[in-house]
């Protein structure tokens, strides 16, 4: 018999960035510690996560099936589409490190002149990656998805028109841990382990 109590459905969610090497809270309950920053807004169409394999099969002389099968790479993504401008954004979309962007103060006197960010794009040696944590909320369940170590591997164009906001849709690849730690991890709330 179906547990309805058992059904996600991820109402609410946000995420979150770091530099490589923070440290992750010990609990799906717990709030993100010194170094987290909210990346902002996401659109309601809310993290779409996906696990693929490449596996290699084996096979053996006079059997009918495979003997032997081998997972060679497992590659975990997670995509979500940001309504929000910020300097964090721009870093994760364009590739520059933050470092490398140059904020103008606004003058107030004479002429005045509003604030703003300065960057140039286009150089692979500036490649950004971050660790990145996840929150998808729903009825009162948590399920916090935590990776150490991701690189944007794909992003969506950005539109700029008066029908809807600037959007960043980004796809954040796993990679691998520093020192050889898991690169990522999922706490749920509710779930038993069976006996």
């Amino acid at each position: 018999m179906g547990d309805a109590t058992n059904i996600i459905v991820g109402t609410a969610g946000k995420a979150y960035r770091a530099e490589v090497g923070a440290t992750f809270p010990t609990g799906p309950e717990e709030t993100w510690g010194t170094g987290w920053t909210d990346l902002g807004f996401v659109t309601p169409d809310g993290l779409e996560e996906a696990l693929a394999e490449e596996r290699t099969q084996l096979d053996a002389w006079g059997e009918d099936a495979p003997v032997v099968d081998l997972a060679k790479k497992r590659t975990q993504t997670f995509k979500l589409t940001f309504r929000e401008t910020n300097a964090y954004m721009l870093s994760l979309y364009y590739q520059v490190k933050l470092a490398s962007m140059t904020s103008t103060p606004a003058v107030t006197t004479g002429t005045a002149r509003k604030q703003f960010l300065a960057f140039g794009s286009g150089s692979l040696s500036d490649t950004v990656e971050i660790a990145l944590g996840l929150d998808v909320i729903m009825s009162g369940k948590r399920h916090r998805i935590m990776i150490a170590r991701a690189g944007v591997s794909d992003r969506e164009s950005v539109k700029h028109n008066g029908d809807d906001s600037s959007n960043y849709g980004l796809t954040f690849t796993a990679l691998a841990a520093p020192g050889g730690a898991q690169s990522v991890q999922h706490f749920i709330t509710d779930v038993t382990l069976p006996a």
